[in-house]
């Protein structure tokens, strides 16, 4: 572990090394470093980035006989370089990857729930507990007891032991996947896990741990949480959202979600009495339709802007009052639905004619849809429609 420079001294952020071999690799350099301060990616955390000779390093990865490869877009050269580390990207990873530790700790000794995963992105960390139901009760004494770990500034400590040492170990929560070089990160007597990733150096710094949200993933929960400067982004954001809303509906923080709510049954109230007056109005519509009908077909435009359920409405009104094929168009949309008592087939009609004219569409037997790119043709596509069942 000496030529990994990011167990030894984490916080570091400048570091000259040698560089071992670079080689050319799909008009990419693949460098092995005679000691790095990147981490790879592994054990749910992504790889650092920075710079080695003021070149980006775009990935970090381990190889299967352990050595650590630089991937970078140009050659570094050899002999002495310079690598500068992504300071603000590896300390987010420390403090998400230390708030996961002790997210899975409170939930495993206070509830006895296992983490089966963990994935740390640059928008959000994820935890997956084998939990099928997690009720908010339950969830928020978690999270009030894991930042009450958080502010008791607990000190994080890394060690390697064995393999034969891990059987003793009496806060270790898990064993570990390897049988030597065993790393230990423990939370200062209260929790131990095996670990390959970065880590703060007390929990104080993890500055806080809020779960933004829960889903359920294959029979487990998922949670998605933030620490730190990301939780006080959030916290922001949200508090902005409420403040705003607030004075919108001229109330208080505490009172807005009320407030929202009785709007939004308001809104529904208004939509219901709104489909009321549009029915009425319709079916005086139809019945004029009706009543100036002189065949089985029935044809009528809609204003442009007229939503879909008013053509759906206008349709059933006139299918109620007698039999007939009819087309209501919206725009460069039409749409066609009969009750005759023949063979007539609504999504025949639109396969076989609606292309010729630039149609796109489908449907089945009482009703289809198809749109054209000008209503010039859409026009034609009806004409013919009406020209043919009206024979």
């Amino acid at each position: 572990m000496q030529n990994r420079q990011y167990y030894l001294h984490p916080y570091q952020t400048e570091y000259s090394t040698e560089v071992i071999t670079s080689n050319g690799v799909e008009g990419q350099y693949h460098v092995v470093l005679a000691n790095t301060v990147f981490y790879p990616e592994g054990g749910g955390q992504p790889a650092d980035r920075g710079l080695i000779n003021d070149i980006p390093v775009l990935h970090v990865y381990e190889t299967a006989d352990q050595q650590i490869v630089h991937i970078l877009p140009q050659d570094p050269g050899q002999g002495e370089v310079l690598c500068r580390l992504d300071w603000q990207r590896r300390f987010y990873h420390m403090q998400h990857h230390t708030g996961q530790h002790l997210l899975s700790a409170v939930f495993y000794r206070k509830y006895n729930v296992q983490t089966m995963g963990f994935h740390l992105s640059e928008q959000y960390a994820t935890l997956d507990l084998d939990i099928a139901v997690l009720t908010p009760e339950l969830l928020t004494a978690a999270e009030q007891e894991v930042n009450r770990l958080v502010q008791q500034n607990l000190p994080v400590k890394i060690y390697f032991i064995s393999a034969a040492e891990c059987q003793q170990h009496a806060l270790l929560r898990k064993q570990p996947q390897v049988d030597s070089d065993i790393r230990i990160v423990e939370i200062d007597n209260y929790d131990a896990v095996p670990c390959c990733g970065t880590h703060v150096a007390n929990t104080g710094e993890i500055g806080l741990i809020k779960v933004i949200k829960t889903e359920k993933v294959r029979g487990m929960t998922r949670l998605y949480y933030r620490c730190g400067q990301e939780a006080y982004r959030d916290y922001q954001f949200k508090h902005d959202l409420v403040t705003n809303l607030a004075n919108i509906f001229s109330s208080s923080d505490q009172e807005v979600l009320d407030r929202v709510m009785a709007e939004l049954e308001r809104k529904s109230e208004l939509e219901r009495e709104l489909k009321n007056v549009k029915q009425q109005l319709f079916r005086y519509e139809a019945n004029g339709l009706v009543a100036q009908a002189k065949g089985r077909v029935i044809i009528h435009y809609l204003d442009a802007d007229a939503d879909i359920d008013s053509a759906q409405i206008l349709i059933k009104e006139i299918l109620a009052l007698g039999h007939f094929l009819v087309l209501v168009s919206v725009g460069n949309r039409v749409f066609l639905s009969h009750n005759l008592e023949d063979d007539l087939d609504c999504g025949a009609l639109v396969k076989t004619h609606a292309s010729e004219y630039g149609g796109r569409g489908g449907g089945k037997k009482d009703f289809a849809q198809v749109f054209f790119p000008s209503h010039d043709l859409l026009q034609q596509f009806v004409s013919s429609v009406e020209t043919g069942v009206e024979k």
